[in-house]
């Protein structure tokens, strides 16, 4: 395990992924007074996935999953405002 400063990371950025990812160690990173964080490499699985979905990880939470299912049900059965108006939003909503 190595420990930085923000400053450090800053000027040897690519250095210190490259720790992390090729020699498998924790880098901890100092930031101010605001606490300490860990640079650790995700798991190859996920690292080198295709890129053919969302990037981001949130969409895969089976909750969002849930609530995007009720909002589409929600939008099919009419439950949902048509803004007539970009230009005036609130004109629209009256």
């Amino acid at each position: 395990m190595i420990e930085i400063t923000s400053t450090e990371l800053r000027r040897n950025l690519s250095k210190y992924f490259d720790i992390a990812l090729k020699k498998k160690e924790i880098v901890l990173v100092r930031f101010k007074n605001k606490g300490t964080f860990a640079l650790t490499p995700e798991p190859q699985s996920v690292h080198h996935r295709k890129k053919t979905g969302p990037r981001d990880s949130s969409f895969v939470q089976p909750e969002l999953q849930q609530i995007i299912k009720e909002a589409e049900a929600d939008f099919a059965a009419g439950r949902h405002t048509m803004i007539k108006y970009p230009n005036n939003i609130w004109e629209s909503l009256l």
